[in-house]
């Protein structure tokens, strides 16, 4: 319960369809070298051409891509802004780049500190909003992202979505979604972190710049044909399995709640930030539900985060193993 993934296992007869799949694999061919089919498909679920999908191993590589395509202003490159806590991946390829990095703390409620964002945008080539974020599961409010977007229109803005489908109905994807807009989004988070496939959506003008700098053949064939094969055919499951997570993310923060003096977070992912009141104990906790072979993250030397635990929602039969190892702690 420590890498936000979707907990829940897919089915056997879908488990025998993908099998049936990879066995139809010429293993020895490289795949598509864009992974045409499966930016068709996922184009046509976000509405929009598939000359503006591009396809990444991970968000992780989308990160990469991205940075990589607006780092070389022959003038320097360009700074990125990031809020503080997020994900740990838009500041660790900015500054592998070379880009300088500009952090915005958040405010006490974990909220986006807007007057900070906006001085620290004056002048920015990139910035990252995750949302709903990693690690506090906050969702940062539609109207401020878009007046940013509209203020700073000089400034590329990715919008990673790794996790809204936890939170139905809360997208900021539109096809006609500004041209400074990166939308971000992977297959990681819902139910296919083995398969390595994030993506994202930009101008087409952007999305060529993009694939000019993404190595060919990134994505793997059997990635390729399996991510394809889930999203065309089992559609419905993997909504279940989604439904279950958010449904099992609400039993997963009354657990949390029962530790004594605890605070537990709202989230709109499938990640639950709990705070404990004596805060130094955070790592006794960890370890205690190490112990117990249940693992969360400790994010409590994170700015804002002093004394927080991250918990991933687990299935049904782990949240059990979890309350049974939170009653022998005290």
């Amino acid at each position: 319960m420590h890498a936000n993934e979707c907990p829940e296992p897919w089915p056997p007869h879908v488990m025998d369809a993908l099998a049936e799949v990879v066995r139809g694999l010429e293993l020895g061919r490289y795949p598509d070298t864009s992974g045409r089919r499966l930016r068709q498909v996922l184009a046509e679920r976000h509405g929009c051409e598939a000359n503006r999908v591009v396809l990444g191993n991970g968000s992780d590589e989308i990160i990469s891509i991205v940075l990589t395509a607006l780092s070389g202003d022959p003038s320097g490159p360009g700074a990125v802004v990031v809020p503080t806590p997020t994900f740990v991946m838009y500041d660790h390829v900015a500054r592998v780049l070379g880009m300088p990095v500009r952090e915005v703390l958040v405010d006490e409620d974990l909220q986006l500190d807007v007057q900070a964002m906006n001085r620290a945008l004056v002048g920015a080539a990139v910035c990252f909003l995750a949302r709903p974020n990693n690690p506090t599961g906050i969702l940062w409010d539609a109207a401020i992202v878009e007046s940013m977007v509209a203020r700073h229109r000089s400034t590329v803005f990715v919008i990673d979505e790794a996790y809204a489908a936890y939170s139905p109905g809360e997208s900021l994807w539109r096809p006609d979604l500004p041209d400074n807009v990166v939308f971000m989004s992977t297959l990681s988070k819902i139910g296919l972190a083995a398969l390595r496939v994030g993506y994202c959506i930009a101008h087409p003008d952007l999305a060529l710049a993009l694939d000019k700098v993404r190595h060919p053949y990134n994505v793997s064939q059997t990635s390729l044909a399996l991510a394809e094969t889930v999203l065309t055919r089992f559609g419905d499951v993997q909504a279940e399995m989604i439904a279950r997570t958010i449904a099992n993310r609400e039993r997963l923060r009354g657990i949390l709640a029962r530790v004594p003096g605890a605070v537990v977070h709202p989230s709109a992912a499938n990640l639950v930030l709990v705070r404990l009141a004596e805060p130094e104990r955070a790592p006794a906790l960890r370890a205690h539900l190490a112990a117990h072979d249940v693992l969360v993250k400790d994010v409590s030397h994170l700015p804002r985060l002093h004394g927080c635990l991250r918990a991933s929602v687990g299935t049904s039969e782990e949240l059990d193993q979890l309350e049974h190892a939170l009653a022998e702690w005290s």
